[in-house]
């Protein structure tokens, strides 16, 4: 009774426990560290006040658990203010500030972060760009600490699909998103993706693991290529260089333990690592649906990342994140609640995604670095299929193998000639080997070969950045970005430009428009088609699709922590790959899916459009509570090889998102928090099924005449999320349960045609499930 008594005296008591702030500050535009930073924060009614060192770092200590306001100043810099930072006793904090310099001596002007949505880690983009910190990707309700799934929840994105977490922007195929990690250009970082898409179920990325990253959905700068609909620019964090830290944590996501900390205490190089292991199988074993019917996704990754700073030689890392996945289905009879296959079908369904990369930095002098990447990563997706009939043994009829091995260097030297011009020149170097094995029984008992291909090429990238800030308030940014694909000598030179003025603290007006193009998926390149009794590959001369982005936006701060965004903005494209022969097959339609692509004979003659107006309304966390409400009001049309317009599959027509928060402070230690998330969104569109000719045929036939035509049902899903938080002497507990469809409404997933009943049936989507997180550190 004594012992029970003293623990409930530990938690409930007054007594507050501390933890230490820390952090390095740079100039913005260089990159260089700045010393004699003055920092300010308030605790309580007392000012603590220090000075970054001489490589940039301060360091705040016993600071009591809680949220802070922290201030940076220096002479002829902008003074940052960083809000509502929350300090855990379980984990040290560490906190990366960038200042601007002035253009001119002004008196002291002041930029609060945390609520000015305006900036961005790469300060080259000026529209359709986001930071999505760490704290606010893990708040979000129903995002299962997925970046993908967070990006959902910002204006232009649709996801309305629990089966994976594919990007769609503004209409446009997600395999037009660009993942970027630490400099290099990477595969998607997803368990069960297949080579050719950039989504999944399961995301490899790891909260944990990762830093602040910025998320842009149009007319990105010229640093980034071989992309037509996004890109996501993620950056890992360090370790912490004074102390170590372990990390264990339960949930949806998987089983995960992390530690970091220094190599040797006293000294600046650190490491970081996170383990995780999937535990939807204990999460089936105890009854709730999935989503998947009677299989059960396997997957573990990994993800690292050293830092080796030195004095005089420059700054190294060595970072990597790697997975595997497999699952199997076994069924043989319909499940209207299995998103991915039908009846009658078993299947062995596996892949594996890995990088590993080292970096350099080097400062020549404090306005001029240079930055090198060099990288390796591979995937490998593998599926066999076997035909199940009643008293019979399983019939092998399709099976493929994907691989491909990117090596990968990039390359880039930024100079700030003075407060108003920076430059930026870099070259982005790909070779790409493919190892590409497809094969589908035929009527004689043998294989027919879709594919078997083994090669390589290379990708070459090279772009020039320059940013020149007329005034305080009129900033430019442009440059030009060029690619080359040695496979068939197909080129791009793409102008970027983008245009901010800020007219006051309030008011802001943006611009940007600049041409985009991307290679086809790998796969499309090799697929093999018999003319004249020879085999060809009739997709090699296939040349970039290419898109013309414009984007206008303006920004209003209705209050210090009140913000209105829109946009509005208009995107053709051209080249995209069709049929040769009159159809309304189009590649802008492709994508989402597990598959690869097999279509042959294809040639750059298609088009589409995307135009729309975006809206965003936000209450910035402060006092204790954050309102998030994004609008999409879109057109998203495409031609094929026919000539006849029709509405892309993405064509929603409308997304409307509102995620909300409150947290309620339990004494000095603990806290209580509320996340409410829902999601409206036009139905997917699909291509009609031609019944009759279904039934007739014994299989599903669809009416490929009208593409399209066919919107399902509106989707629309609310999540709630219960989180919370107790801090202990050098421990903080996090505990939450986010009950996802909380309404448990049926959305619809797709239409299939039944040849066992000889009709349409339909599959839904997950229902109602909590998904239940537990998370340590110390």
């Amino acid at each position: 009774m004594m012992k029970l008594t003293l623990l409930f005296a530990l938690l409930f008591t007054g007594f507050s426990f501390s933890q230490t702030i820390q952090g390095t500050v740079l100039d913005k535009q260089s990159k260089f560290p700045i010393p004699g930073v003055l920092v300010k924060v308030m605790v309580g009614d007392s000012l603590i006040r220090t000075l970054s060192n001489d490589d940039g770092v301060f360091r705040i200590e016993n600071l009591p658990v809680g949220r802070y306001s922290l201030s940076f100043t220096f002479t002829n810099y902008k003074t940052v203010s960083l809000s509502n930072i929350s300090v855990i006793s379980g984990k040290e904090l560490e906190l990366p500030v960038e200042l601007e310099e002035n253009i001119t001596e002004v008196d002291e002007v002041e930029i609060t972060y945390n609520a000015d949505k305006r900036k961005n880690l790469n300060e080259m983009l000026t529209v359709s760009s986001r930071t999505i910190s760490i704290e606010e990707a893990g708040r979000y309700a129903g995002s299962r600490q997925d970046f993908a799934k967070v990006a959902q929840n910002y204006p232009g994105v649709s996801g309305a699909n629990d089966a994976r977490n594919d990007i769609i922007i503004r209409g446009n195929s997600p395999t037009g998103v660009l993942w970027r990690m630490e400099g290099i250009d990477i595969p998607s970082p997803n368990h069960f993706s297949s080579l050719g898409t950039t989504g999944g179920p399961v995301c490899m990325l790891n909260l944990n693991n990762l830093s602040n990253s910025d998320f842009t959905t149009s007319a990105w700068s010229a640093d980034y290529g071989n992309a037509l609909s996004g890109v996501f620019d993620l950056q890992l964090r360090n370790g912490n260089t004074k102390k170590r830290e372990y990390l264990g944590q339960i949930g949806f996501n998987g089983f995960e333990f992390g530690l970091e900390g220094p190599f040797k205490k006293g000294k600046n190089a650190s490491y970081i690592l996170n383990y995780r292991y999937s535990t939807l199988a204990l999460i089936k074993a105890i009854g709730v649906n999935l989503g998947t019917g009677a299989s059960v996704p396997y997957y573990q990754d990994v993800t690292f990342k050293v830092d080796l700073p030195t004095k005089k030689a420059g700054r190294f890392s060595i970072f990597g994140i790697g997975g595997i996945s497999s699952i199997k289905f076994e069924t043989d009879s319909t499940d209207e609640n299995n998103l991915y296959f039908g009846e009658n079908i078993r299947s062995d369904v596996r892949s594996r995604t890995g990088i590993i990369g080292f970096s350099h930095r080097y400062f020549f002098d404090q306005k001029t670095f240079s930055k090198l990447v060099i990288a390796v990563s591979g995937t490998r997706d593998q599926t066999e299929i076997d035909s199940i009939r009643p008293n019979s043994e399983a019939i092998r009829y399709y099976g493929s193998s994907n691989e491909q091995t990117k090596y990968s260097l990039n390359y880039k030297v930024n100079r700030k000639f003075n407060a108003r011009n920076t430059a930026t020149i870099g070259i982005i170097y790909d070779y790409i080997h493919f190892n590409l094995k497809d094969s589908v029984r035929n009527d004689f008992g043998g294989f027919d070969i879709a594919k078997d291909y083994r090669n390589g090429t290379s990708l070459i990238q090279s772009y020039i950045l320059y940013q020149h800030r007329f005034t305080e308030k009129l900033t430019l940014n442009s440059g030009i970005h060029s690619q080359t694909l040695l496979l068939n000598g197909s080129n791009s030179t793409e102008p970027r430009i983008g245009l901010k003025y800020q007219l006051n603290e309030k008011h802001a007006f943006s611009f940007g428009s600049g041409l985009h193009s991307q290679m086809q998926f790998v796969t499309s390149y090799f697929q093999e088609e018999i003319i004249n009794g020879a085999i060809v590959l009739s997709n090699k001369e296939l040349d970039f699709t290419k898109s013309f982005q414009n984007v206008l936006g303006y920004d209003w701060f209705m209050h210090k922590n009140l913000r209105l965004k829109t946009e509005v903005y208009y995107q053709y494209i051209y080249d995209a790959p069709v049929q040769a022969f009159s159809s309304s097959y189009s590649m802008l339609n492709a994508g989402d899916g597990f598959g690869s692509l097999n279509e042959t004979g294809l040639i750059n003659k298609g088009t589409g459009k995307n135009y729309g107006i975006e809206l965003t309304i936000e209450k910035m966390y402060t006092k204790g509570y954050y309102i998030l409400f994004t609008s999409s009001l879109f057109e998203s049309k495409y031609k094929g090889s026919d000539g006849i317009e029709r509405s892309t599959t993405f064509n929603t027509n409308y997304v409307f998102n509102l995620a909300a928060g409150n947290e309620l402070r339990l004494g000095k230690k603990s806290l209580l928090r509320f996340d409410a998330q829902a999601t409206f969104a036009g139905g997917r569109r699909e291509i009609p099924i031609d019944l009759e000719a279904s039934i007739t045929q014994g299989k599903e036939v669809r009416d490929e005449t009208r593409a399209y035509a066919v919107q399902n049902t509106p989707y629309f899903k609310v999540n709630f999320k219960i989180t919370y938080e107790l801090n202990l002497k050098k421990l903080t507990s996090h505990f939450s349960i986010d009950l996802q469809n909380l309404t448990n409404h049926k959305n619809l997933y797709t239409k299939a045609y039944s040849p066992k009943q000889m009709e349409i049936v339909n599959t839904y989507q997950t229902g109602f499930y909590p998904n239940i997180t537990y998370r340590i550190q110390f």
